[in-house]
């Protein structure tokens, strides 16, 4: 459901720091077949018994558990920072960038990319692949991704690795239930779309899709007509019900008064009875008086079926049935979708064409029981050694294709069960419980506790073998010991932590022994003190250029007049952000992509020029409706004086869009238009509630700068979070025809985008949708940063870390973990 707009009116909307996968760069020439250089070794066959035993495809003389470690390395751990985590710590699910950071600890991908952002694989890569190749037919209808899996690789446990959990992955990242982050469904996989319509005749599976969504419309239309089944109706009360409740509890975590309502209420509310507020507020969206205050006395409308002597018994779920009940008995469902602002309509139709889908893959299933574009083999390679293949065939061309196959490989096995481990064999059983939301809650119960085949693997403060979540974090700090049997060699030291602190300590958590490595906000007084400062000469650091963007996020839903986002944009001066990044470790950028980019367009310049007098800002929002009064002042369309909340996770002071909205601030005040700036912590897990109207963000860029997660807004196409957060998909199906026209050309761009493996040809198709997304005022690029990364030297061996010429946008000091050394005393 989507947060009402009348309330987030009276919440003032607000902001925050995000870090999701956006744009990128650097792309390999993928029209060419692409091999590992290495020299590969002979290896060994898969935990279901092979008689042949070759030797393992590792590294000659590989680090193995009988290789000493020096005491350090021994005894102490390596502690490394990180930021708040929200504890989602496998692939499958996993969404931010700090439990990122925890789960590929103990992960290895199925190829990787070099310093230079080209993929790779082979015997000296943390790859589950021992090769690969990419191949188009000469009509280009068909692209052919072939991989050749490692023998003899191990999980943390001992159980080897094998193409069945290769396939297990893909299975679960393409299964109709998967809920995700993962976009692995984007790709147009040949057979995909039969198999999540279970219909042999792939070429009918979307009509049967839209057989669903017909079918769950006319269900929730003859409801709404009063003729429908009783079941759809209870579920619309339902989820209006839920859109109360969540209005509910805004108000009362907001601690709202009547007074804040434009309403009357007594001075002392707050404490005498705060619960209540839900009635005034459902009051002033029916035009209704459920509870009223006059000459010092309360007056609550019979209809509710509440007293007005019992007022302080009453719980807040006793005042939500209150406004539910008096809502039913005054209007329905979609009137009350346009008077509070929610998709309670729209969510029931979704649900029961949910329904309508479960139904018919259930009576179904087993119709198609593969991906016919997914299969495995065996081959002997050029080194004389038979190894598993994996081959996925894609319909046309899609160049960032070859990027979805960095994804970590699982352990089917400990995610999915011994048995189905056992019982899968990569023909038609893949270890997936086909379209079960059972299955799928099932591997959720597994975030708290990752295991693959990386460098690490979860412990506790005691070192124990089977920790619990709880055991594994606990006190904000991730507890991990060498995994042994890692393809590239025993870790050299044994114990990792990752410790969370709070964002702006960083460097203070290095200086002070609290970690050993963190990543502080690149700075002059930072490198100064670190190169002049006594205290801190025990401290080196590193820069290295930020593949990501920091930017400024609008969402359109909550502001959905093009006129005032681009109003807003106007008034913002992006070129204060540099003060946070002084002696120029920062650059203004104004396309919303990564310099670092080849999609980054030479020479462009500012969509939205700041304009310091509030003269642009003010022409805008006169064409969005706005009055101008004798004094020069602005008036909303309804009369009302203009306000918007910006939100920023610390103090204006602290993060680099501070000063931008404080500049903001003072502009649009010339005009009569009030800008409220709010701090708060916890917005990274609010973004996707709809309560956000103005942000200040920062994308971690992916390499290609393929745009279809943020930016591709039909929904029926696209079930990322971003275009959500942004209002995109609102607008897609709600904006006016200025914006669905830009909205038509920038997907179609972003398609034409995906269709070719040609650089030169998607230079200037990115060029023009980079425009489009200006156009649409959703997103303000505003700085191109430097990363810092600093250790403590006289804990960590600097030789140990990522050699200066090998760290990258794409490698970090620390990307080889399992090569980090610490210094004996």
């Amino acid at each position: 459901m989507k947060k009402t707009k009348k309330l987030v009116a009276l919440l003032l909307c607000m902001t925050m720091i995000l870090s999701l996968a956006a744009c990128g760069k650097g792309e390999k020439d993928v029209n060419k077949d692409i091999t590992p250089t290495v020299a590969p070794t002979e290896a060994a066959g898969d935990d279901k018994g092979q008689e042949k035993t070759v030797e393992p495809d590792v590294p000659a003389g590989r680090r193995d558990a009988s290789t000493p470690r020096s005491a350090a390395n021994a005894n102490n751990p390596l502690v490394i920072s990180t930021l708040t985590l929200d504890g989602k710590f496998t692939p499958f699910f996993g969404t931010s960038e700090p439990d990122r950071k925890i789960y590929d600890s103990t992960q290895i991908t199925l190829i990787y990319n070099n310093e230079s952002a080209e993929p790779v694989a082979g015997v000296n890569e943390p790859t589950a692949a021992w090769d690969f190749k990419m191949t188009t037919n000469e009509d280009q209808s068909k692209s052919t991704y072939k991989f050749w899996i490692k023998n003899g690789i191990q999980f943390s446990d001992g159980h080897v690795l094998n193409a069945d959990d290769v396939l297990f992955n893909l299975y679960v990242f393409l299964d109709p239930k998967y809920d995700g982050s993962s976009t692995l469904y984007s790709m147009n996989i040949e057979g995909l779309k039969a198999y999540q319509a279970q219909i042999l005749d792939e070429s009918s599976a979307e009509a049967k899709l839209a057989e669903f969504t017909e079918a769950a419309n006319k269900k929730v239309d003859a409801a709404l007509a009063g003729n429908g089944e009783a079941v759809v109706t209870d579920k619309l009360w339902e989820l209006v019900k839920e859109s109360v409740t969540a209005d509910n509890n805004d108000l009362v975590k907001g601690q709202y008064t009547p007074e804040k309502l434009g309403l009357v209420g007594p001075e002392d509310f707050l404490t005498s009875a705060p619960q209540s507020i839900i009635l005034y507020y459902t009051s002033s969206c029916i035009g209704r008086d459920l509870i009223t205050y006059k000459n010092g006395a309360y007056v609550i409308d019979e209809a509710t079926g509440l007293t007005v002597d019992k007022m302080s018994t009453y719980t807040e779920e006793d005042y939500i049935n209150a406004s539910v009940k008096c809502i039913k008995e005054t209007i329905n469902a979609a009137e009350f979708d346009e008077a509070f602002g929610y998709t309670t309509v729209d969510d029931a139709k979704a649900f029961f064409a949910g329904e309508e889908k479960s139904v018919y893959l259930e009576a179904n299933k087993g119709t198609v029981k593969s991906i016919s574009g997914i299969s495995k083999g065996k081959e002997v390679c050029s080194d004389g050694v038979e190894r598993e293949t994996v081959t996925v065939v894609l319909n046309g061309v899609d160049p960032k294709a070859i990027w979805n196959f960095t994804f970590e490989v699982a352990p089917m096995h400990y995610y999915a069960g011994q048995a189905r481990h056992d019982a899968a064999n990569g023909v038609d059983n893949f270890g997936v419980d086909f379209s079960s939301a059972e299955f799928m809650f099932g591997l959720k119960e597994f975030n708290g506790l990752p295991m693959g085949a990386g460098p690490y693997k979860m412990t506790d403060a005691k070192n124990s073998e089977n920790p619990t979540s709880d055991q594994f974090y606990d006190n904000g700090i991730c507890y991990f010991v060498a995994n042994d049997y890692f393809l590239l060699g025993a870790p050299k030291v044994k114990y990792l932590r990752y410790k969370t602190i709070n964002a702006g300590s960083e460097l203070d958590s290095v200086l002070t022994g609290d970690v050993h490595y963190s990543d502080p906000k690149a700075s002059a007084t930072t490198i100064n003190k670190i190169t002049s400062d006594s205290a801190y000469s025990h401290l080196n650091y590193v820069l290295v250029d930020n593949l990501g963007y920091g930017y400024i996020g609008i969402n359109a839903e909550l502001i959905p007049d093009l006129n005032v986002r681009r109003a807003l944009m106007s008034a913002m001066d992006t070129a204060l952000t540099l003060g946070a990044y002084p002696g120029g470790l920062a650059q203004v950028i104004h396309r919303p992509v990564s310099q670092v980019s080849w999609a980054y367009p030479e020479g462009c310049t500012a969509m939205y020029p700041f304009d310091e007098t509030g003269a642009a800002s003010k022409e805008y929002f006169l064409k969005a409706g706005y009055k101008e009064t004798a004094d020069g002042k602005l008036l909303a369309p309804d009369g009302s004086k203009p306000s918007f909340k910006f939100t920023i996770p610390s103090s204006a002071d602290d993060h680099p869009a501070g000063q931008v909205f404080l500049k903001t601030q003072e502009v649009l005040e010339k005009l009569g238009v009030e800008v409220i700036i709010d701090v708060d912590q916890n917005l990274l897990s609010k973004i996707n509630e709809g309560v956000i109207s103005v942000w200040a963000a920062a994308w971690v860029a992916t390499i290609d700068p393929d745009m279809f997660q943020v930016y591709y807004s039909d929904p029926s196409k696209n079930q990322a979070t971003s275009p959500k957060a942004s209002g995109l998909y609102y607008l897609f199906e709600n904006g006016t025809a200025e914006e669905k026209e830009i909205l038509v050309r920038l997907n179609e761009l972003i398609e034409q985008g995906r269709s070719t493996l040609n650089v030169d040809e998607r230079k200037p198709i990115y060029s023009e949708a980079l425009d489009k997304a200006m156009e649409i005022a959703v997103e303000l690029p505003t700085y191109q940063r430097k990363n810092m990364f600093v250790y403590n030297k006289s804990i960590i061996d600097p030789t140990s870390l990522t050699p200066a010429d090998k760290t990258t946008p794409y490698r970090s000091p620390i990307y080889a973990l399992w090569d980090i050394s610490l210094l004996d005393k």
